[in-house]
């Protein structure tokens, strides 16, 4: 049975606000379709990264022996790919590959015998997929999971995106979700910045906590502190009198990066960070998050200097569990 031509197939997704249909595949998409229109005219960068499905996850429950993707996984806003798969709640499977222009059938999961069992299929932050079928093989039922979870909106630029992890459940986003039981939708964009023409105000989601984890790139592209406070107050106004309607909202400032002491327009990343966090902390509501105590300062910890590794996430996501307590 490929599970992709079933009617109720948005049942089974969690991350994905709605599928888009092409001939010989089909697309899972986070964002609406106002949202990559704007991004589509504004960047191309942003368009590509937009597409990616960071955080969407195909969760079922079933007896099938075996499960089969087949597709293409396209460059987005990296050349690799990453697809991770829980059974149970226990991560049995990685697939780590170059992205390619061809389609190809990956093996996600086998078992010896046939009982009921829950999966989980993480798609792709850092590259495009283009699904063509999801084959269950002897399969004699297969059921979406059902699970109440307070629905939890991430905004933000790369590295809420989930670059540069090399498994898309390490992004801190998703490692959030999992610890507090939270659904998650990340509308992460790489390269994106404070940008209130982006944001759809009638986002088909209605979240109780919202992050916001922008800035670094306002840094770098020479934003001065008397922009960014501007823009941060219309930021949140907008999304606070939309989307964030009766939500938790959290604004973590930039997290540490390797060239942060560079003198910019803006000043120091520090200095920087400090009229976010001050624009911010004015809005009625808001709660401001010190992103230097997310990921510790070490190089290690970054695949770039500015990018958090896999093990960086990690500590992104215990550190901003502790901002709840």
């Amino acid at each position: 049975m490929n599970l992709l031509e079933r009617d109720d197939l948005q049942e089974y997704l969690s991350g994905c606000i709605r599928v888009e249909r092409a001939d010989d595949h089909l697309l899972f998409h986070r964002h609406t379709e106002r949202q990559i229109e704007y991004y589509r005219r504004m960047n191309e960068s942003w368009w590509v990264r937009s597409r990616c499905p960071a955080g969407i996850r195909i969760e079922l429950v079933t007896d099938a022996m075996t499960l089969d993707l087949t597709g293409r996984l396209l460059r987005g806003s990296r050349q690799y790919a990453g697809i991770d798969v829980e059974v149970d709640g226990h991560v049995t499977g990685r697939i780590r590959i170059d992205t390619s222009e061809d389609s190809r059938t990956f093996r996600l999961a086998e078992f010896s015998t046939q009982e009921r069992r829950q999966i989980t299929i993480t798609l792709p932050q850092s590259a495009l997929l283009e699904a063509e079928s999801l084959e269950l093989a002897e399969e004699t039922q297969v059921n979406p999971i059902t699970n109440a979870r307070v629905p939890y909106l991430a905004l933000g630029d790369s590295i809420t995106q989930g670059m540069d992890a090399s498994s898309p459940e390490s992004a801190y986003p998703l490692q959030l979700a999992k610890i507090r039981d939270m659904n998650l939708l990340n509308l992460g964009v790489g390269g994106h910045v404070f940008d209130p023409d982006a944001l759809d105000d009638e986002l088909p989601f209605a979240p109780k906590l919202i992050t916001v984890a922008y800035g670094t790139n306002d840094w770098a592209r020479g934003t001065t502190r008397e922009q960014v406070s501007e823009t941060v107050a219309e930021y949140l106004n907008r999304l606070n009198g939309t989307v964030g309607v009766g939500a938790r909202l959290l604004v973590i400032t930039p997290i540490w990066r390797a060239i942060g002491e560079e003198i910019k327009e803006g000043g120091d990343l520090v200095a920087f960070s400090e009229a976010i966090a001050q624009a911010a902390g004015s809005i009625t509501g808001v709660t401001v998050v010190d992103g230097l105590s997310m990921v510790p300062h070490r190089d290690s910890l970054f695949v770039d200097g500015t990018h958090p590794t896999d093990e960086g996430f990690l500590h992104y996501a215990i550190n901003l569990n502790r901002a709840f307590d």
